[in-house]
């Protein structure tokens, strides 16, 4: 099974000796749990041309500081590329601002959203069927997916979040959340721009739940590992 990860966004660059880029993150997430997986990346954000979709078995996408609003090239022709691998029958699965970019080149919305910041630990409920088991999960967002696209289901949310999880009606997942992130790295963000970039109330309240709420990355990693699995199944059948 070959993987490719879609670097979106680049974390605070004294922070990546220690925890690593993005993709490098969704790897170690990820593979324990889907051993079988080799897994590359391509940067969309530092311009590199993304793939042809035939050439991976499924694409995964990570989060970003950048709003799927502004306008930069690689953003829309990660749009472009999306829609070519969701018809190329590759699946695919999207985080954060993968979720957000993923409803909009599908004909869905998302914009900054009114609930301001989603930051520290927060519970997500699934419909029993088609996600994980129900847990806290990291958040770190002031983006929100606000209209559904067609043929896509809200699998997933949080009081904060509505449309936390989405699942389409081809091999397409996407979550709000952030199940790559640990709770080490979550806290140097918040040490990084909480009572700054992130209002004071806010920073609080975060601390306050990642103290308070246990978060387990694994069942979703299970849940998307069997997503892979199931499709790239079907595929071959």
């Amino acid at each position: 099974m070959k993987l490719c990860t879609i670097e979106t966004g680049l974390p605070p660059e004294h922070l990546i000796p220690r925890f690593g880029t993005y993709p490098e993150m969704i790897e170690a997430w990820l593979s324990p749990v889907l051993p079988e997986a080799q897994f590359s990346s391509a940067s969309a954000v530092q311009g590199e041309t993304l793939p042809a979709p035939e050439i991976y078995d499924g694409y995964l996408l990570t989060g970003s500081k950048y709003g799927i609003y502004e306008d930069h090239k690689w953003i829309a022709d990660l749009r472009e590329f999306l829609v070519a691998a969701r018809d190329a029958g590759r699946p695919i699965f999207g985080i954060c601002f993968g979720h957000q970019i993923m409803a909009e080149a599908f004909g869905g919305k998302a914009v900054k959203s009114e609930r301001g910041w989603g930051v520290g630990a927060h519970a997500y409920q699934y419909e029993s069927e088609a996600g994980p088991r129900d847990g806290a999960s990291f958040v770190f967002h002031q983006d929100q997916v606000v209209e559904v696209p067609p043929g896509a289901q809200v699998i997933g949310a949080a009081d904060h979040c509505p449309i936390g999880a989405l699942a389409y009606d081809f091999p397409a997942l996407s979550v709000q959340h952030h199940p790559e992130f640990s709770i080490e790295y979550i806290g140097e963000l918040l040490d990084l721009r909480g009572n700054s970039v992130i209002p004071s109330d806010v920073t609080s309240s975060a601390r306050t739940s990642l103290a308070k709420m246990t978060v387990d990355n694994e069942p979703v990693a299970r849940w998307v590992a069997d997503f892979f699995r199931k499709n790239l199944a079907q595929k071959a059948a």
